[in-house]
């Protein structure tokens, strides 16, 4: 019993050491600040393109990540990192953290997004990452184009798969799933996917 209680106590040790490792790591790369995260590398799309799988982590460690390691998450860091520097590349953001209060490595942890791309329109994003390293995001966009034209036209390669309940078109975009949901002369992208 005194050796497994030893075996804990070094192994948060070594996850202590490796977040201090990660927050400095990342204040040496990364000048952005959480409320400014517009200077990744890696290219991003706005919901009126064809959706994109997320890709792996990016080596850089994001400001939402270091975030992450000050509110005491250490379980899901690497897919915190990964789907935050997606969301945020190449745009200016900002963003609201949620962890849990009690115990917040052992529960979910939440995040909403305003992403501001070089085109100048406006993204909402949600991204949740669970212990277990699960993750969901979604983005919302409105696009000043009808869901027929975008359906024909930007995401003519995904396949309708049906109609929510009378106007949200559902398309399958394989691990990314699309709706289009019209609102007023336009339509509202909103773009969906559960990273295992």
């Amino acid at each position: 019993m005194e050796k497994e209680r030893y075996s804990d106590v070094c192994r948060w040790k070594c996850w202590l050491v490796i977040a201090g490792i990660l927050v400095c790591f990342g204040l040496c790369i990364s000048s952005a600040s959480a409320q400014d995260s517009g200077k990744n590398n890696k290219a991003t799309e706005n919901a009126g393109s064809a959706p994109m799988m997320v890709q792996p982590a990016n080596p850089s460690v994001n400001p939402v990540t270091e975030a992450a390691v000050k509110s005491g998450i250490l379980s899901s860091l690497k897919r915190i990192n990964q789907v935050s520097t997606y969301l945020t590349a190449n745009t200016k953001s900002g963003v609201l953290i949620a962890p849990a209060k009690n115990q917040p490595d052992q529960h979910i942890f939440s995040t909403s997004f305003e992403i501001l791309p070089p085109d100048n329109s406006t993204i909402y994003a949600s991204a949740s990452f669970f212990p277990n390293n699960d993750a969901v995001y979604d983005t919302v966009q409105y696009v000043d184009k009808t869901a027929k034209e975008l359906e024909e036209t930007v995401f003519k390669h995904l396949k309708r798969k049906s109609v929510l309940k009378k106007n949200i078109i559902l398309l399958d975009g394989g691990a990314v799933t699309v709706f289009l949901m019209p609102a007023g002369t336009g339509c509202v992208v909103i773009k969906k996917e559960i990273l295992p």
